[in-house]
């Protein structure tokens, strides 16, 4: 693959990532919102949240995600949003989000009947920029001279988001951008890779970036887990965001950090094994609390399957034990543990 098409299929795959982050629960996309455009919205007043993505402008500019369209059907009305994320910055990048904008309001047009001038609403928009820029303020903005010689300001909000600590985040309640916090090293990594240093010392400096990085995996992780234990944080929203981390680490990995398959490896253990202590205990105690009325239900089968799968070998018999008291299918057991059918009926023989 040629080195122009690794890199758009790179950038493609970085879309997708980011995208998914804005189609997490339904609960946590407005909470999304809420945080990022300072809304108030209760989720009961939400009838439905809407994707677009525009398609009307073609650029090379490097960009990670760009025009995403969200429109809320709210009981107050129907609210219209544009989310850019961005890693450079450059002087034409607050002329492109008007151009965005104009678009999607000429898309939206309203009114031109008799004696009705047509009204052309902007979205509300916020920039993110994702890697460390000093010379990115608290907005992007511009003059704009009418024809009638008055002139007006076009302004759009940013977020420094590399100012940004899990913590900020957790308050914040933009629990949807925390897997985002490893992609503060790109830079960085990609700096020291370009540099004219030795191949020792890229090394050198690249292990050390990495060692960072480990940090904060560890610090994101820790904010995920208080999040899930105050049941903040829905264990499907919480599966979905440790796979856009597991992508993202593994993006840097591949392009800045081939010689560090232990380090590689270090991460992905402590990813794995925050998961699977937690797949298990949670899917224990919300069996205990709804499987009598209602059975185990498929998320928590599913969390205590992979929980097993991804490396709990001790305490197979407990598991299954435990289950066996709660009236689950002997299929289910020995789906979720990896024991025989033969096995589970000896320990239920023991109960």
């Amino acid at each position: 693959m040629k080195l122009t098409d690794r890199r758009k299929s790179e950038k493609l795959k970085l879309d997708q990532i980011m995208r998914v982050l804005f189609r997490l629960s339904r609960r946590l996309t407005i909470q999304l919102i809420n945080g990022l455009f300072e809304e108030q919205f209760a989720s009961e007043e939400v009838k439905s949240i809407h994707y677009g993505n525009a398609e009307f402008i073609k650029d090379e500019y490097d960009r990670i995600v760009g025009d995403l369209f969200l429109k809320l059907d709210t009981s107050r009305g129907i609210f219209h949003y544009h989310v850019e994320f961005q890693t450079l910055n450059d002087q034409s990048m607050v002329i492109r989000m008007f151009r965005y904008g104009f678009e999607k309001a000429m898309e939206l047009a309203i009114g031109s009947g008799e004696g009705e001038l047509p009204l052309l609403a902007f979205p509300r928009q916020v920039v993110i920029f994702l890697e460390e820029n000093e010379a990115i303020g608290d907005r992007l903005s511009f003059k704009l001279r009418l024809p009638d010689g008055t002139e007006t300001v076009y302004a759009v909000p940013v977020i420094r988001y590399w100012t940004l600590t899990p913590r900020d985040l957790q308050e914040k309640r933009l629990y949807a951008l925390l897997p985002l916090q490893v992609f503060g090293s790109r830079k960085n990594m990609r700096r020291i890779a370009a540099s004219h240093h030795s191949d020792e010392e890229k090394r050198r400096l690249l292990s050390k970036e990495f060692e960072q990085l480990k940090d904060t995996v560890e610090r994101t992780l820790a904010v995920i887990n208080e999040l899930v234990t105050r049941q903040q944080l829905p264990l499907g929203d919480m599966d979905r965001i440790l796979q856009v981390l597991s992508n993202i680490l593994t993006y840097l990995y591949r392009n800045y950090g081939n010689e560090f398959v232990q380090m590689k490896q270090e991460v992905s253990t402590m990813i794995k094994t925050f998961i699977d202590p937690k797949m298990v205990k949670k899917g224990r105690e919300e069996g205990i609390k709804v499987g009598i009325k209602e059975g185990i239900k498929e998320g928590i089968k599913e969390g205590i399957k992979e929980g097993i799968k991804e490396g709990i070998k001790e305490g197979k018999a407990e598991v299954a034990q435990n289950l066996l008291g709660l009236g689950v299918e002997i299929e289910t057991i020995v789906q979720a543990t990896g024991l025989t059918a033969e096995e589970v009926l000896k320990l239920g023989k023991k109960n």
